[in-house]
């Protein structure tokens, strides 16, 4: 049975959705995905991408999320998207199914 990746942004997690605690570490738990280590610089470049949108007691909320920002970056955020896609099909090999929920999100800005 083929494992749904999911790329889905959280502040501080990354788009890479990982769920599995296994050798110390939260993984996707997708071999091909864990172990790739181009792979990983990209997601945490994403990821310190988007938790930057991120405002802590700003607009009088206890956490905001720029989307003036996000509109900002919306060029830069979907080519970091994009190659993130391209990169998981690299290693991926069949063994799951990408979930990508961000492109069309950040699209849509």
């Amino acid at each position: 049975m083929l494992r749904t990746l999911e790329v889905l942004f959280d502040f501080l997690a990354g788009p890479l959705w990982k769920d599995e605690f296994i050798d110390g570490k939260v993984r996707a738990g997708i071999l091909a995905i864990d172990d790739d280590k181009a792979l990983q610089t990209l997601s945490n470049q994403i990821c310190e991408l988007c938790s930057s949108y991120y405002e802590f007691d700003s607009n009088g909320q206890d956490c905001w999320f720029n989307e003036g920002q996000g509109k900002a970056d919306k060029p830069l955020m979907l080519e970091l998207l994009g190659k993130l896609n391209a990169r998981i099909t690299e290693p991926n090999y069949g063994s799951c199914v990408v979930d990508d929920r961000e492109a069309p999100r950040f699209g849509a800005l």
